[in-house]
């Protein structure tokens, strides 16, 4: 490779790049594509947040039942089961769940106050 391709290589590495030793230039980004897939993306993850409360809902109903009546609507319950929180150590509630430590995230439910272990009695703030 030349002196004069390393020149260029180096001074716009982002702009430019070698295909077959041809110096070519990188289409330029359109902010109208990054914003599509952003939305794109952003609707597929809160897809799968909601089919994975759904799971909840179906392997724990009672735990999904009071999160979703201490902290008022399913699509909040969804996002803070999905939120890294200190309390666990920054994982979600999930990886708290797929540990096998459900009395962890019952502790944590935002409002809830413990009843009778054996019934989970619910009582929200």
């Amino acid at each position: 490779m030349s002196i004069r391709k390393l020149q260029i290589r180096r001074q716009t590495p982002s702009l430019n790049f070698f295909h077959q030793g041809i110096l070519m230039r990188k289409p330029p980004v359109k902010f109208i594509d990054i914003a599509r897939e952003i939305t794109r993306v952003t609707s597929m993850r809160e897809q799968l947040i909601l089919n994975a409360f759904d799971a909840l809902e179906f392997r724990h109903a009672t735990l999904a039942q009071t999160l979703l009546e201490c902290i008022g609507n399913r699509q909040r319950a969804a996002h803070w089961m999905c939120t890294h929180q200190r309390a666990f150590g920054d994982r979600s509630a999930y990886e708290v769940l797929a540990d096998g430590d459900e009395d962890s995230v019952w502790d944590e439910i935002p409002g809830y106050s413990v009843g009778d272990k054996s019934g989970r009695t619910t009582s929200c703030v």
